[in-house]
């Protein structure tokens, strides 16, 4: 599925899309744009692309297209040793994402509202 934004067309379902691509704004509005849509799933991807994005402006991590969701949490616990509350509230987030992303059942609002409230609360920790 492609969405048109100011930016470029994105593609959230390519696995070699980059949190750098968009910035974090409009990251989150594609996120909102597909809540609304009901494609939760996809919603999902737009907000831990947002959140990475927001943690590498930080510089709390390096955007690198091979890393996974592991990969950023174990930097991410190295750089942000004077935040304490921030890697588990990133940890959270992304469990909720790689379930939904990877896993084998379906994303419902609920889920996706939970990854917003843990990566609002990162957000909250990262400043």
């Amino acid at each position: 599925m492609r969405v048109a934004t100011s930016a470029a067309a994105v593609n959230l379902a390519d696995e070699s899309l980059t949190a750098d691509r968009l910035p974090e704004s409009e990251w989150l509005a594609l996120a909102d744009e597909w809540m609304a849509k009901g494609d939760f799933r996809l919603a999902l991807r737009a907000m831990y692309l947002a959140a990475l994005n927001h943690l590498s402006a930080r510089e709390l991590v390096s955007l690198r297209r091979w890393k996974s969701g592991l990969d950023y949490r174990r930097e991410l616990a190295r750089r942000a040793r004077s935040k304490p509350n921030l890697p588990p509230a990133f940890s959270r987030g992304v469990a909720i994402f790689e379930q939904g992303w990877y896993g084998q059942h379906e994303v419902d609002r609920a889920m996706a509202e939970s990854l917003v409230n843990d990566f609002n609360e990162m957000r909250t920790y990262a400043k």
